[in-house]
């Protein structure tokens, strides 16, 4: 047995230091004993700690994992982080928001001070104040954040693995170790915030680039409010009652002041552009952006005649997709003569997970031996063999978080292969291919999961966390 398989087995987070080329070079057997090893000494670990996990294990009648499929039914649905009652944000009954959230972390919230907090933003830092959870929240569509509790030493994790892929993707050390020689930072985002991205890109901008960043809004904070408020409105119009969500005066002045800067975003992206141009022309980068704004940018720019602004060792990372945006079928190469370097990372990944899946050059997602990937089928929750080629629903067990349970089954209909024999490029284990949606598009904005084992074991758990919130 190898360092690097035993490292793994016995602490998943021994990844993060580890040569990440080498996740992709172990047998299927190697694979099946990491993963399994892993598996096991995370269920031991929180079943009895998390109480969202002990009741859903024992409703299950799950006590021990035997083998890697043995965890499907304790897979929570993407939802989860989101089980709270809209009224808790509504009535600002940050409190029992506080308990809610401490059935999904083993971290004492119990030192948490939620007297006078009246806002999404107040309550996540005072989380951070009274607590070991530094805790990241996604866009949410129907104005229900998804909170994700992880803690202050986790969040590092993502970034570094993710410097750990720039460098050894092609081989141990191919690539630019910007952990130790750094460059500067250029992303059309916000610096601040709690979302998943403004954790990572303030982070980045640190430990990659040493400080030198621009940032679109370097001193603005993405507010929580904002994006939940958007959601709740949103739905409230689909359902014609939009006008009957009452504001209190603090989301007033913060949806003002989101509304201000996003009637001032066109000026603001051409100050952006002009200065990442003037401040970094020839230098070497990192640039952080998603393919429909990077094209914005380099049509604008070879409209002006300006070819090649970095250097030709710079790095671009992205993910995504298009975003619904319709780009032309050179949209890259227009993008790679306009920024004068043509080497990327392609990520998929999500708020939830701690290691992302890179792009390879046959265009397939390959996450690492640390996130063990399934496909469901979609009617009945049960796992798909995990040989030749497979179409059904995305579920994924993070083996990385060790305060929370990082199994859940996602909102992505994909089709997985590699169980039997490498990718084109190289790569051992299953990867994910390029086309992936979401099942609500297929089902017409509908999207039930349907969990295996006894699927209302599911339901008894979540009413026992709303339970213990009261």
């Amino acid at each position: 047995m190898s360092d690097f398989v035993q490292a793994l087995a016995a602490d998943p987070q021994s990844f993060r230091d580890a040569n990440y080329d080498a996740g992709f070079r172990l047998s299927d057997a190697e694979r099946e004993q990491v993963q399994l090893s892993a598996l096991r000494k995370r269920f031991a670990e929180l079943r009895d700690r998390l109480p969202v996990l002990r009741k859903l294990a024992d409703e299950q009648g799950i006590d021990r994992i035997d083998a890697i499929d043995d965890v499907v039914p304790l897979l929570f649905p993407h939802t989860v982080y989101k089980s709270y009652p809209l009224s808790f944000l509504e009535r600002g009954q940050f409190d029992r928001l506080t308990r809610w959230l401490q059935n999904m972390t083993t971290t004492d919230l119990s030192r948490v001070d939620v007297s006078g907090v009246t806002t999404i933003d107040d309550w996540i830092g005072a989380l951070a104040a009274g607590s070991d959870l530094l805790p990241i929240h996604t866009f949410g569509t129907s104005g229900k954040l998804s909170i994700i509790p992880r803690t202050k030493a986790q969040t590092i994790i993502t970034p570094t693995i993710n410097a750990h892929c720039i460098r050894d993707f092609d081989g141990y050390r191919t690539g630019p170790d910007i952990l130790v020689d750094h460059m500067p930072l250029i992303s059309p985002s916000y610096r601040y915030g709690a979302s998943a991205i403004a954790r990572g890109m303030n982070l980045m901008a640190d430990i990659y680039a040493a400080g030198d960043a621009l940032f679109l809004y370097p001193e603005a904070y993405f507010s929580a409010d904002v994006a939940s408020l958007a959601g709740r409105l949103r739905a409230a119009e689909a359902r014609g009652e939009q006008g009957q969500i009452a504001l209190s005066p603090a989301l007033l002045a913060r949806r003002d002041e989101f509304a201000k800067r996003e009637a001032d975003r066109p000026h603001d992206m051409d100050r952006f552009f002009a200065q990442a141009s003037e401040r970094y022309a020839g230098r070497d980068v990192f640039l952080f952006a998603v393919w429909p704004i990077l094209f914005e940018w380099a049509e604008e720019g070879l409209k002006r005649g300006l070819k090649g602004i970095f250097g030709k060792n710079s790095i671009l990372t992205t993910g995504g997709g298009s975003k619904g945006k319709l780009l032309p079928p050179d949209y890259k190469e227009r993008i790679f003569e306009f920024l004068g370097f043509s080497r990327h990372f392609e990520f998929f990944g999500m708020s939830e997970l701690m290691a992302n899946a890179p792009r390879c050059s046959e265009g397939h997602f390959h996450f690492p031996p640390v996130v063990i990937t399934f496909v469901l089928d979609p009617e009945t929750g049960e796992p798909l063999p995990r040989t030749g080629r497979q179409t059904g629903r995305l579920a994924l067990m993070d083996l990385l978080p060790d305060s929370y349970w990082g199994g859940l089954v996602s909102g992505d209909e994909v089709t997985m292969a590699g169980f039997d024999e490498p990718c084109g490029c190289g790569r051992k284990g299953p990867y994910l291919e390029s086309t992936i949606r979401r099942f609500s598009e297929a089902q017409g904005g509908d999207d039930k999961i349907n969990c295996a084992g006894a699927p209302e074991a599911h339901d008894r758990a979540m009413d026992y966390i709303l339970e213990r919130s009261a």
